[in-house]
């Protein structure tokens, strides 16, 4: 089985600040791409990861340009397997100024996507005609949003892609289902009607670290996996890590093997790299 982790972050505490961090102590430190190369090569499995995407972790606007800057050069001079392909970079489209940002991070090759961390903003960001016009503009730059948002604002959500047909969406960790908690049906609502517009992607990452570690994580995320694999369908599933914020692989890729094992061949190929090489344009 194959597969490309669509959702690595990479935190440099010394360069970029991560206010976040301050209330989760096993952040507070840095985490480079060899760190995450030495985590997979740990991890006892069949499973072979082809390469990764860097996913921002919600730097301070001011930062979100340095910040790109710096993860295209890495990406540009990295020569480590699996190797770094893609960039999902920060950014503030709520801003009327973001017009202006885009360009700057467009400019840089490795861009493929943008990401907003939108769980800790107020309804009104989500509901701001501002964001709608703002990711309307990604269409034309063939750039994705990455959706970081709880299942309570799934609705709204549903409300903005609606108003952006043409920009292709992505989101993140299956919408952070409280899988602990096993609050499940209106998260379930919420998917339904989320999953009903086409142009939605929906990765299938991080729930990992939303699971009650005590307990076998597989059993845990089935139900949520069999939920988004019937309203997103394998063509419209992707495969992602979540580490360093998930950082137990080797329980992470034992449900992947056991879940995209229950699947085709052709389906496991969908969901574990074809679905990520046409989303994120890696040919």
């Amino acid at each position: 089985m194959e597969l490309i982790d669509t959702h690595v972050h990479l935190l440099h505490p010394k360069q970029f600040t991560y206010a976040w961090c301050a209330a989760n102590p096993p952040m507070q430190r840095r985490f480079c791409i060899e760190d995450y190369r030495e985590a997979l090569g740990r991890v006892r499995s069949q499973v072979q990861v082809q390469a990764l995407i860097f996913v921002e972790a919600d730097v301070p606007t001011a930062e979100q340009t340095d910040q790109t800057t710096w993860s295209a050069q890495l990406a540009n001079r990295d020569r480590g397997e699996p190797p770094l392909l893609a960039i999902v970079t920060g950014a503030a489209p709520e801003r009327p100024d973001f017009p202006a940002q885009l360009d700057r991070l467009a400019g840089e090759a490795r861009v493929r996507g943008l990401r907003r961390v939108l769980f800790t903003q107020p309804d009104s960001v989500l509901q701001s005609p501002v964001l709608g016009e703002s990711l309307r503009l990604l269409a034309a730059r063939e750039l994705t949003f990455d959706l970081c948002v709880r299942p309570r604002q799934l609705p709204l959500v549903t409300a903005l892609v609606t108003q952006c047909p043409q920009t292709q969406f992505v989101l993140d960790h299956a919408g952070a289902p409280d899988v602990t908690g096993g609050e499940f049906q209106a998260w379930r609502e919420g998917i339904t009607q989320l999953a009903a517009r086409a142009n939605v992607v929906c990765k299938f990452s991080g729930l990992g670290s939303l699971a009650n570690p005590k307990l076998p994580l597989s059993p845990q995320v089935r139900p949520y996996f069999a939920h988004c694999l019937e309203c997103f369908h394998p063509e419209r599933m992707l495969w992602g890590s979540d580490w360093p914020m998930s950082p137990n692989l080797q329980a992470w890729f034992e449900a992947t093997t056991e879940l995209l094992g229950e699947l085709s061949d052709h389906e496991q190929a969908a969901i574990g790299t074809d679905n990520a090489r046409r989303i994120y344009r890696l040919n």
